[in-house]
């Protein structure tokens, strides 16, 4: 039912006023259906006026970011089963248990509020209510286990090029956070479900400063979102739909080519790219250019003792 809504949905953005029979036509039930349907998009709160003798009008395009909107909206093969909560404490969590089942590949969480988002080393990731993205995807990639981590890049890879499409020059700082204006705007993480030697899923969660206006004063400093740096208001579930569609086009890319390619798009949209940067692993700092990425997808940081692969680290930006 949620699906044929986002469908009347979907028919009603442009703006225009479309009879109950044309609906019915379009989408193949009858205009009974489609009244049932137009009421409980009333009750979700859509702004649809009922035009007497005429037909159905959407007033307005209002940012919700819930089952029906994104619906109305996808594209592609990820996307196609969506689990859409008010407020969860992350989506991590219940796509874990919704892989545990045996949901198909593609399968996504969405939530308007995270109350216990994490980022990299166990950060919480700020994330209020009405304004962003968080979200996480189900990945059931036929790969070795070794190869998981570099997921990340490819899902970096995939974002940074989708923003860049969109006017927004996004970077990207190893191994998993997005970057506007040298401030944060959106951050990855992968946790992986495994038997054996082999990968039964991935869980690959995203979240994104989107519309927000207001940034806590002891983030300033490093997290931005995209209507602060850009002045645009983002309808979240056309970007949802977007950055997924890049992100299954760079997942089938990496399946089928291997990471080469995947590589050499994550260093056309690299931050610190041949800089001096200095790097936290183990309790110690390492000073040195960054030369790119591995094929194994490890950091490559030049000393004076040559250059080194760091698999593991954080680039020190924000002394934080």
């Amino acid at each position: 039912m949620a699906s044929t809504r986002g469908r009347v949905l979907s028919l009603l953005q442009d703006g225009a006023v479309w009879s109950g029979q044309e609906l019915a036509r379009q989408l193949n039930i009858s205009r009974t259906a489609i009244w049932k349907h137009i009421e409980t998009l009333k009750q979700d709160g859509y702004a649809i006026e009922t035009i007497p003798r005429k037909g159905y009008q959407l007033l307005e395009q209002n940012d919700r970011f819930d089952e029906t909107a994104f619906v109305s909206v996808r594209r592609g093969r990820f996307g196609q089963h969506v689990h859409a909560y008010d407020q969860v404490d992350t989506t991590q969590r219940i796509a874990h248990e919704l892989a545990q089942r045996g949901a198909m590949e593609g399968t996504i969480v969405i939530s308007e509020e995270q109350t216990a988002g994490r980022g990299q080393l166990g950060r919480n990731w700020y994330n209020p209510s009405r304004v962003n993205i968080a979200a996480s995807i189900i990945l059931r990639p036929e790969l070795p286990i070794r190869d998981a981590s570099k997921l990340t890049l490819m899902a970096a890879s995939a974002f940074a090029r989708s923003l860049q499409r969109e006017g927004i020059d996004a970077t990207i700082k190893w191994p998993n956070d997005l970057l506007l204006n040298g401030k944060k705007i959106g951050g990855i993480l992968t946790e992986m479900q495994t038997e054996g030697d082999r990968i039964q899923a991935v869980i690959l969660g995203f979240g994104f400063n989107v519309n927000g206006d207001t940034i806590p004063e002891e983030l300033l400093h490093r997290a931005t979102s995209l209507k602060r740096e850009t002045g645009v208001i983002h309808r979240r579930s056309e970007l949802l739909a977007r950055l997924l569609e890049d992100l299954e086009s760079e997942y089938e890319l990496f399946l089928e080519t291997g990471f080469r390619p995947i590589q050499e798009h994550w260093l056309q949209n690299a931050a610190y790219l041949n800089e001096t940067i200095s790097l936290k692993t183990a309790g110690k700092t390492k000073t040195g250019v960054m030369r790119g990425i591995s094929p194994e997808g490890a950091l490559l940081l030049e000393t004076e003792a040559g250059v080194e692969p760091i698999y593991s680290a954080e680039i020190a930006v924000w002394n934080d």
